[in-house]
C-alpha cells in the first residue's frame, strides 16, 4: 500500500520537505546533532537522514583527475601579442565542475562508512537530478546508491563456508547530494535500508522500492524557507 504524505518541518522550519506519516522524528527518542535531522520507519530499521555538510572543494579530494595547462600565444597585426593559459581537466574545461560534483558525491557516500564496513561494489558514478522547488532549483543535485557491506564484530558466527566470521549484512544505501555553492554547504540525505533485517528478497526489493519513492518526493518537495541555517553568504 503507498504510503500517505505530509509536509515536515527540519531545522526549526528552516527548511521543509514531505515524508512518510508513519516515520518517527529520532529526536523524540533520543540526542540528535545539530546538523542533522532523523527519521525512522516504525516498522523495520530503514532511516532518513538529512544531514549539514561543509561544502567538499575538488583540492580536498583525492582525485584521479589529472589537469592539464595549455598556453596560447596571439599576435596582433600590429605587432603586439597576448599570452592566455588555461588550466583543464581531461582535456575540457567545462566538465570540470562536473566532475568535482560527481566526486564529492562519492567522498560524502564514503565518507560514512567506518571500517572493517566496506563498499560491497565499487561506486557507480552520481545521477544529476533537478530539485523541483524553486528554493533549490538552480543547485547542482546528484543521486548515488549502493550498497555497504556491514560486519557485527561483537558478534561472531561459526566459522563454515555459508558463514563466515564475522557476522556480516547489506546495507542499501541511497543519497542526495545539494551542492550550495554559495553558502559553503553540501546537504546530504541518506536513506538506509538494512537487508539483514528483512524476511526474504521480495521482502526487501519492497523496503527498497519504498526508499525510491521517499526519495523522489524529497526531490520533488525540499524546500529551504531560511537561507540563514547554512550561515551567511
Amino acid at each position: 500500500m503507498a504510503s500517505s504524505y505530509a509536509t515536515r518541518g527540519l531545522f526549526g522550519g528552516a527548511m521543509r520537505v514531505q515524508l512518510p506519516v508513519e516515520l518517527i522524528d529520532s529526536s523524540d527518542l533520543r540526542q540528535v546533532p545539530d546538523h542533522q535531522e532523523v527519521f525512522l520507519s516504525p516498522t523495520t530499521l530503514t532511516s532518513i537522514i538529512f544531514e549539514i555538510n561543509d561544502y567538499v572543494e575538488q583540492s580536498d579530494l583525492p582525485s584521479s583527475q589529472h589537469p592539464t595547462t595549455t598556453t596560447t600565444t596571439t599576435t596582433r597585426p600590429d605587432g603586439t601579442t597576448t599570452t592566455t593559459t588555461t588550466t583543464v581537466v581531461n582535456g575540457n574545461a567545462a566538465r570540470e565542475t562536473a566532475e568535482s560534483d560527481a566526486e564529492a558525491a562519492q567522498h560524502h557516500f564514503t565518507d560514512v562508512i567506518s571500517p572493517p564496513d566496506t563498499l560491497a561494489a565499487p561506486l557507480p558514478r552520481p545521477q544529476q537530478v533537478r530539485l523541483q522547488s524553486p528554493s533549490l532549483a538552480a543547485y547542482p543535485a546528484y543521486i548515488l546508491a549502493a550498497n555497504i557491506r556491514s560486519y557485527d564484530t561483537a558478534h561472531r558466527a561459526p566459522q563454515t563456508a555459508s558463514s563466515p566470521n564475522p557476522l556480516q549484512s547489506l546495507v542499501h544505501q541511497i543519497q542526495l547530494l545539494v551542492r550550495i555553492q554559495d553558502y559553503a554547504t553540501d546537504l546530504c540525505v541518506r536513506i538506509n535500508v538494512p537487508l539483514k533485517e528483512l524476511a526474504d528478497h521480495s521482502q526487501a526489493a519492497a523496503e527498497a522500492a519504498f526508499a525510491r519513492d521517499v526519495l523522489a518526493r524529497v526531490v520533488a518537495t525540499l524546500d529551504v524557507v531560511e537561507f540563514d541555517l547554512f550561515g551567511a553568504q
